[in-house]
């Protein structure tokens, strides 16, 4: 017998569900022959970040007079709970960002029960990557004494020559390879990830605020901010912090920013 399916997914004001919330939720049910859709816009209590409007291209004008999270959650609870199995690519995040906008207004949802089946995942156990998985495709036979240390070392060497040769990269330089190993590091405010640029704002690389601007945070968390401060964190990051609390505007803080750090790249 056929199971009832729901592939949804959600957009967001930015990419940490504990923070964030969801602007947008789509979702589609298979029965059989039959299919019923749902879909809503949804004004957040929190602002789109630079960066996610850049991704979805959601602006708080476009969810302005559309209902909160509290006014359609029973619409969302009754058309999920007809699920026997969601679909969705990468779906633990919308799971997750859908739990904690009922945790948000007192509310519990358990979607423990449901299977989920994620494409994403699916391809990754397909194509495993592993150093052994990496040389038999790139290199030839299988790799013998695995996880030693002499064998690993060569084998490595070895994969990245497979690579180069494969995806003709053979003429790319190192600098050039290591970008593609770390593509976010030229966003990066300093020489650490914990404040990075997205869409022209200063944002948080990590923590519970992570993808907020840092002048929202300071203005909505100070303590937090002091917190930081005080914590064992690089100078930079303290400084960062520090002149986010100075009441600069944010045209100006950008301004401090970039003299001190340099520009954002143009084309991110």
């Amino acid at each position: 017998m056929s199971k009832i399916m729901i592939a949804f997914d959600v957009e967001t004001t930015g990419k940490n569900p504990e923070t964030d919330q969801i602007v947008e939720i789509s979702m589609c049910l298979y029965e059989g022959g039959r299919e019923e859709s749902y879909y809503q816009l949804i004004r957040p209590e929190v602002t789109i970040t630079k960066g996610a409007e850049a991704v979805h291209g959601i602006s708080m004008e476009d969810v302005a007079e559309m209902p909160s999270f509290k006014d359609v959650a029973d619409e969302i609870e009754a058309f999920l709970s007809q699920a026997e199995v969601f679909v969705g690519y990468n779906v633990r995040f919308d799971i997750r960002c859908v739990e904690q906008e009922f945790e948000r207004i007192g509310r519990s949802i358990d979607l423990s029960s449901k299977l989920v089946v994620d494409p994403y995942r699916i391809w990754q156990a397909l194509e495993p990557r592993s150093l052994s998985d990496a040389y038999r495709r790139f290199v030839g036979p299988e790799l013998e004494n695995a996880h030693s240390a002499e064998a690993d070392v060569q084998a490595a060497v070895d994969v990245l020559r497979g690579i180069r040769r494969t995806f003709n990269l053979e003429e790319a330089s190192w600098e050039e390879l290591a970008k593609m190993t770390n593509p976010e590091k030229d966003l990066w405010i300093g020489p650490s990830h914990q404040f990075v640029w997205s869409a022209g704002e200063v944002v948080f690389g990590f923590g519970k605020y992570n993808g907020r601007p840092i002048l929202e945070v300071a203005g909505r968390d100070p303590g937090y901010m002091r917190w930081i401060q005080g914590a064992d964190f690089a100078p930079h990051v303290k400084s960062l912090c520090k002149g986010a609390l100075s009441g600069l505007s944010e045209e100006a803080f950008n301004a401090r920013i970039i003299e001190h750090f340099g520009a954002p790249p143009s084309d991110r």
